[in-house]
């Protein structure tokens, strides 16, 4: 499913940004920022798992 693969894309892409910032100061509260997006991101996909599943 295309939406799916473009979610878990998403998911590698914030991923990268999290390391980066936290690798540049890791105190910087963009990094928990972007830590909130990556599990949103990530709760997304597995409602999408979830209910391709149930169907």
């Amino acid at each position: 499913m295309e939406e799916l693969r473009l979610l878990e894309q998403k998911i590698e892409k914030i991923r990268q940004e999290m390391y980066e910032a936290y690798e540049k100061d890791p105190d910087n509260q963009e990094v928990l920022h972007i830590s909130q997006a990556l599990d949103k991101a990530i709760n997304d996909l597995n409602t999408i798992k979830v209910n391709l599943k149930n169907t």
